[in-house]
């Protein structure tokens, strides 16, 4: 089988770095001299030059020209990356070896919130209409129906989209994953909320993307620190939760809200509003969603079922500009073939049925009277929370300032305590609030949490 001439060019390098006589760091021929050396138009040595630098075996440098990779020192850096990630999402991989017998930092509501939401058996209509169902995999943007009724939630709360403005994934942080891999490469700089969604962290970290936190506030982020740091680093992306902020409970009021918009449009930036609590709204959570004022023109929007269903759903979903989620769902494509059909067509036929409005009210209720009274607990301790009325699940609670923080962590391993330190939540290198707790509203009733706080403040 005869190889095309753009093959026979890579081949010819990839076999010179192999031998050696192409060292780490050599420079390569321009363009027009590679052309001529190998006899081939210029367009086939530009085509070999991007086939090679995609393999990682040359990369370019801006006006000088392309140079030979140290494979070496490429593996190491990649190594590096994924044990940095790694260490971020140390939280995560402990909560979920459920280990502790008490989990007030636990980021789920538990199991018992969650009981009689689901079907007991699966409606056999479903089953049949999936049997029936020719496309296989179904639409690349998700179940249809499952859209529809998105688009009708949103419609109800005063925003009008199209489903073809909505791809469906696999959780939040699918979601989260696919802006990452399709807007952001190596070396960039994008702002996060500090203290924030450490996942995130750790994604950004694995993408070798530079994270510079925002302080957040009572109302939102430090509009100030936002508008010097988008001039500074002129970032791509701003990653933000508008409404019941993971760890802090705040939300954007409308002010705050109107003015991070303009500064997006002045510097030219986009807004990923990830809240998985938005079906929560008007259920113990309350806020201004920046969608509300913007209609998706500067914001990306990250929605999750994971959080207010169960963590075996993983069903998350993206909203934003047809043209942003054309490129998002051709990621997705690529990456994940689809997401789940089943975990879909179920969701939907819960929303379609009343019984998951039924379940928000519940949890709505459930989740302000666990509020209150963890607040009170707190009040009493004499512990300052970072927001007096917080909103959703959370609350991040500081510890006095001579608190030891291996003490923190020991005693509450001796307790049989799964707790969160807010340290986690900062970007790497900050050490913001070291002595503090992200405390989940809906787990911390248990008297021994708050024996464990009176043993770390006396």
């Amino acid at each position: 089988m005869q190889i095309s001439k753009i093959e026979q060019v890579v081949r010819s390098i990839e076999t010179a770095i192999q031998t050696g006589a192409l060292q780490p760091g050599s420079r390569l021929p321009s363009v027009r001299a590679a052309a001529e050396q190998y006899d081939v138009a210029k367009n086939t040595i530009v085509e070999a030059y991007a086939r090679l630098a995609a393999l990682q075996s040359i990369y370019s440098r801006q006006g000088s020209g392309f140079f030979v990779s140290d494979r070496q020192k490429h593996i190491s850096v990649n190594e590096e990356a994924v044990t940095q990630a790694s260490d971020i999402v140390s939280l995560l991989r402990a909560q979920l070896k459920q280990d502790f017998d008490i989990r007030p930092g636990d980021g789920r509501p538990p199991l018992s919130w969650m009981q009689d939401t689901l079907p007991k058996r699966v409606d056999t209509s479903l089953l049949i209409s999936m049997e029936t169902d020719q496309s296989g995999y179904g639409s690349p943007l998700g179940n249809t129906r499952l859209r529809e009724l998105i688009a009708r939630r949103f419609a109800n709360q005063g925003t009008s989209i199209s489903p073809s403005q909505i791809v469906t994934t696999f959780g939040a942080n699918h979601a989260l994953d696919l802006i990452i891999r399709r807007y952001l490469s190596e070396g960039q700089t994008v702002l996060v909320d500090a203290p924030g969604y450490y996942p995130l962290f750790a994604k950004l970290k694995l993408a070798k993307v530079n994270a510079i936190g925002i302080p957040r506030g009572p109302t939102g982020p430090d509009l100030n620190a936002l508008e010097s740091l988008a001039h500074r680093y002129k970032p791509r992306l701003f990653f933000t939760q508008s409404t019941a902020h993971n760890p802090t409970g705040t939300s954007f009021d409308l002010q705050t809200a109107h003015n991070a918009l303009q500064l997006a449009v002045q510097h030219n930036f986009m807004i990923v509003d990830d809240d998985p609590f938005i079906d929560l709204h008007g259920h113990g959570v309350s806020g201004t969603r920046l969608w509300e004022l913007d209609g998706f023109r500067k914001v990306i929007f990250v929605g999750s079922h994971s959080k207010l269903l169960s963590a075996s759903f993983r069903s998350g979903h993206i909203v934003a500009s047809p043209d942003l989620i054309s490129d998002l769902t051709e990621l997705k494509m690529i990456t994940a073939v689809n997401s789940s059909r089943l975990s879909e067509m179920l969701i939907a036929q819960m929303i379609e049925s009343s019984r998951y409005d039924r379940h928000l009210k519940k949890l709505g209720r459930r989740l302000e009277d666990a509020r209150a009274a963890c607040m009170k607990a707190i009040e009493q301790l004499d512990l300052t929370p970072f927001s007096k009325n917080p909103n959703g699940f959370y609350t991040l609670v500081e510890l006095p300032e001579d608190a030891n923080i291996q003490r923190i962590q020991s005693l509450a391993t001796k307790r049989r305590i799964f707790v969160a330190q807010g340290q986690w939540f900062f970007p790497s290198g900050s050490t913001a609030h070291k002595n503090s707790l992200r405390i989940n509203f809906s787990r911390s009733a248990d008297k021994r949490f708050f024996n464990y706080l009176h043993e770390l403040v006396t």
